[in-house]
């Protein structure tokens, strides 16, 4: 987990949302599992740390569902072009 919590902003960024994803399941394990020898101050930064990814990671889906949309309106355009509509 030390190696989460180490990650910049920049970093989490920059990440894929694959990534982004993986790293939330691995943190959500973490909780899941470790719940007798939970270190609290350590869970807490754990817990800010897979906000900020959350973050990161919804605002990379909706820009990816934004260029999907705009893929889908070009690709209407060109299409109703060929069917001449």
């Amino acid at each position: 987990m030390q190696d989460i919590i180490k990650l910049t902003e920049k970093e989490i960024k920059e990440m894929s949302f694959k990534k982004q994803l993986e790293l939330l399941e691995r943190i959500n394990d973490y909780f899941q599992n470790e719940q007798e020898d939970l270190d609290i101050e350590n869970a807490l930064e754990i817990y800010k740390k897979a906000l900020e990814i959350l973050t990161y990671a919804r605002e990379k889906l909706i820009t990816l569902k934004e260029e999907k949309i705009q893929i889908d309106a070009k690709y209407e355009k060109i299409k109703n072009q060929l069917t001449g509509e």
